[in-house]
Parts: structure tokens; C-alpha cells; sequence
């Protein structure tokens, strides 16, 4: 028995998956050649996938914007209507339709502009009118009704236009995620074989057989390693203990990421290891319902992604109430997919700010406010769509950061604000939705709440949420006039 499991073992050592014999043959080969190592096929085919998805993108891009006002061939149809139902009979059309052709449109282009500004034909419209026809009352209602029926066909037609275009943003972030993804497919294959032969007898020793490997390169150079693992038979072992071994051979401190698996069993898996973080970010929350209300139109989350980085949302539906708590949800839930897909921020609000103007027959809207921080470096980034200020706390003073831009999904275009800014330890992150600041009085609001803000503070993010809460809470006499809530996250370094 002994001999078998030590010739297994040998085996296990220089056993190599097929991908890894490919790219270290090939790898040779190519660089003995002097050129650069070929797209894996898979890359290839995501690839042409990304450019398909581009081609079809810019079809979208190349149809018809929205129109504001009507053009001249509205215009012209528009007159052709009134001609057809008023001046057909009239002993004085030719006169007006033929000789004096140019007069004639000049008097109705200045009352259409009229209906535009006024919305009626006012009495000095109706004087040029009378001066050249025999029937101005019913040209007049005639054009009314025409330009009526007019405006609404442009409606409809801008309706079609932003749907189009948002169904084509929508494309266009599928591609540029699709050439993203293409790029990770070659790994890192001299990485990847100096590791393994390292790896594999390490171990070995500890009761597990090493399937497959690879090492990717995010952002700053920090490593991604994906192990295909299988534990000999009646042992288990614990993922930790593999996360120690790789950074004795990585130089950095691994751990094991968040969805992965806590121990090794003899049925063969995936485990997912990145590298450990320099920070950690404490949250809190605060929450108040508006009077008379049985849910908050506010929603919220904190996720933690395996690429380092916290994410703090908070999303503020319109109104008050069941309608405004669904709106908001659908983005909150949206925002969480697409970040645990890997989607980077600013990509996920065009793709949100698509997906409501899609589906928003009932001109229900949601601010979007996202926070996110590199636990790795302390950089954070903002993102805020029609959302209210937030406040950045470091010692005693305190940054006011701003949003002019329009809740998701009222505009064509997504419209947001992004803002970058580098932390260090103790800053802390206040975010709130719009019911919180207008608690306050209207003069020097953001001026008032910055200095609750120092009032409140505590190391404790979730006891500085209630204490900030409680203070303006108070200051409604206990009677809040819409949703209220407060989003705290403080930044500490680990020990």
C-alpha cells in the first residue's frame, strides 16, 4: 500500500492540465520565434462576441435623436391637414395656397408658435387671420387640433426614440464588458508554472491534490489565484491553511474569498484567493418612516466585494410609500447584480438609468447615491444620480459633496456626477437621503448638518447613524414629513 501511494503521488507531481502543457509548449515555441503568444480561442470568440455587440450598438446610436419641436415636415403635413379640412372649396384658396403662397405659411408658422408658447391662438393671431381669410374661426380650430394631434405623434415618437437609445446603452456596456472579459482569458502562464511546481509538493504534504491553477492581474497588480483542489480520501482540510501557504510563495498575505468554500473535501472544487486587505470599513445605518406611512421609500446596502473594494448604496424612490420602496428596491437589487457580476460602477448607473427608462410607464423615479472604497489603497469613488450631499468627516472638518445631476430614469442619457477622493484612517462617510436634509431649516441647512455631524460623532459608525438620526428626529418633533435615512461608514486600518 505504501508503494501505490507513493507512485500516486509521484504521478499527482508531475501531472499538468492540458491548458498548462498548451500555454508552456506554445509559450516556448512562440517566444524561440520571437513574436507574442496567441489569443486562446475562447478569447477570440469573446472577442468577436464584443464586436459584434459594438456593430450593433452604433446601428442604435446612428437612428433618429429626439425631437423638442416640430420640424418643417411636420409643419407642412400639419398645413396640408388644415388646408385639406378648411380651404378645399374655398373660392380664395388659390390665391392664398398659390399667389401669396409664402405669406399664407409665414401667418401659420406664427400661430402654431403661438399654441407652443400660449397654448391657444391669442386675439393678435387671430387679427392677422382675419385679414386674408373668409373663415379664420374654423382655420383656427382646425390648426389647433392638427398641431394637438401633432404633438402628441412627437410624444410617442420621442417615447420610441428613448427607448431605442437606452435599449442601445445597454448593448454598448455588454460590449465593453465583453472586451474586459476577453482581456483575463490568458492569465498569467510563467506565473502560473513557477507556482505550480512549488505548490503542488507543499500540498501534497498536506493531503491534497492540486487539479488546476491560474493567476490573473487586477488592478495595481494585485493577484487573483483560482485553484482547483481535491483532498484525499477521509481527510478535510481547511481552505485557511492553503490561503497561508500561498503567501508564503506569493510574498503578500492570500486569503480565501468570500464565496468560496471553508474546507477541502475529497469531491474536487474551485477555490478563489485574493489578497488580504490594509483596511476595513465599519457601517451603520439609521432609518425613519414618514409619518403615516407603513414602509420607507428608501432602500439601501453594503456589500463587500472579493476584489477589495465596500460598497455603500442607498437609492431614494420618489414620493412615499409602496411605490416609491418598490422603485427603489428594483435599483438596490439591480446594483447588487451587477456588482457581484464584476461591473464597474459607472457602468452599472447607465445600465440601471436603461433599465427604468425602458419600463417607466408610470413616471416613477429613484436617486442613486454609491460610495465605493479600495480597501487596498484607501481611494474612494462616488457616484450620484439626483441623490442629496454627502458629507466626508476627517478630525474636525468636513467636505460637502454635491450632485446637480437628474434622478435614473428621467433622462435619455444617465445622468450622474462622479467624484474621487483619497482617505486615511478614522475619515468617515455620511450619506443620506433628501428627507434628512430638508428636516432642517431651509437657510445654512448643509452648514447645520455638518456641525451635527461633529456633534454626534463616535468611532461606533452604527451609534454615530442613531445618534445623527435621534438630532434631527427631534428637531421634526418626532413627525417626519418624508422617509429619512442615514448611511455611516468609517475606514480603520486593520491591526
Amino acid at each position: 500500500m505504501g508503494e501505490l501511494l507513493a507512485a500516486v503521488l509521484n504521478a499527482g507531481e508531475e501531472w499538468l492540465s492540458d491548458r498548462q502543457v498548451w500555454l508552456r509548449r506554445e509559450e516556448g515555441r512562440r517566444k524561440r520565434a520571437g513574436i507574442g503568444m496567441y489569443p486562446l480561442p475562447e478569447q477570440e470568440q469573446v472577442s468577436q462576441f464584443a464586436e459584434a455587440f459594438y456593430g450593433l450598438a452604433r446601428l442604435f446610436q446612428e437612428m433618429p435623436s429626439q425631437k423638442e419641436r416640430l420640424g418643417d415636415e411636420d409643419m407642412e403635413q400639419l398645413f396640408g391637414q388644415m388646408h385639406e379640412h378648411v380651404c378645399r372649396g374655398c373660392g380664395r384658396q388659390t390665391g392664398c395656397w398659390e399667389n401669396y403662397y409664402f405669406q399664407t405659411c409665414r401667418v401659420l408658422y406664427e400661430l402654431v408658435q403661438e399654441l407652443e408658447y400660449s397654448g391657444e391662438i391669442l386675439r393678435d393671431g387671430m387679427d392677422e387671420l382675419e385679414i386674408f381669410c373668409t373663415r379664420p374661426q374654423a382655420a383656427a380650430q382646425a390648426l389647433t387640433e392638427a398641431y394637438e394631434i401633432a404633438r402628441r405623434e412627437l410624444y410617442w415618437n420621442n417615447c420610441m426614440r428613448e427607448q431605442r437609445m437606452a435599449a442601445g446603452e445597454q448593448i454598448l456596456q455588454t460590449a465593453e464588458l465583453l472586451k474586459r472579459a476577453a482581456t483575463g482569458f490568458t492569465g498569467e502562464p510563467e506565473r502560473e508554472q513557477k507556482l505550480w511546481g512549488k505548490l503542488s509538493k507543499e500540498l501534497r504534504y498536506l493531503g491534497l491534490e492540486l487539479g488546476n491553477l491560474r493567476i490573473f492581474s487586477c488592478e495595481n497588480g494585485r493577484l487573483e489565484i483560482f485553484l482547483t483542489l481535491r483532498a484525499h480520501k477521509k481527510l478535510c482540510v481547511s481552505v485557511k491553511t492553503v490561503a497561508e501557504v500561498l503567501s508564503e510563495h506569493c510574498g503578500e498575505r492570500m486569503r480565501p474569498a468570500w464565496n468560496c468554500r471553508a474546507v477541502i473535501s475529497e469531491d474536487a472544487g474551485n477555490f478563489h484567493f485574493v489578497p488580504e486587505t490594509r483596511y476595513q470599513m465599519l457601517c451603520g445605518i439609521s432609518r425613519v418612516t414618514k409619518a403615516g406611512e407603513l414602509v420607507s421609500g428608501d432602500n439601501f446596502a453594503f456589500l463587500e466585494r472579493d476584489t477589495g473594494k465596500v460598497v455603500m448604496s442607498l437609492a431614494d424612490g420618489m414620493g412615499s410609500g409602496v411605490g416609491a420602496c418598490r422603485e427603489s428596491e428594483k435599483v438596490i437589487e439591480l446594483l447588487e447584480q451587477f456588482f457581484e457580476a464584476g461591473f464597474p460602477q459607472e457602468t452599472a448607473v447607465r445600465m440601471i438609468n436603461s433599465c427604468m427608462l425602458l419600463q417607466n410607464q408610470n413616471q416613477m423615479f429613484s436617486t442613486i447615491d454609491l460610495c465605493m472604497v479600495d480597501l487596498y489603497n484607501a481611494e474612494c469613488d462616488l457616484v450620484k444620480s439626483g441623490a442629496a450631499a454627502t458629507f466626508l468627516k476627517r478630525g474636525d472638518s468636513i467636505e460637502v459633496l454635491h450632485s446637480r445631476a437628474m434622478p435614473s430614469g428621467i433622462l435619455q442619457q444617465s445622468d450622474y456626477e462622479s467624484m474621487h477622493r483619497q482617505l486615511q484612517e478614522a475619515d468617515t462617510v455620511v450619506m443620506m437621503t433628501d428627507g434628512v436634509l430638508e428636516a432642517l431649516p431651509e437657510e445654512g441647512r448643509e452648514e447645520l448638518m455638518a456641525e451635527l455631524i461633529r456633534r454626534t460623532a463616535s468611532p461606533n459608525a452604527k451609534e454615530h447613524a442613531q445618534r445623527l438620526m435621534e438630532r434631527v428626529y427631534v428637531m421634526q418633533k418626532l413627525q417626519a414629513r418624508d422617509d429619512m435615512t442615514i448611511l455611516v461608514g468609517t475606514l480603520w486600518k486593520k491591526q
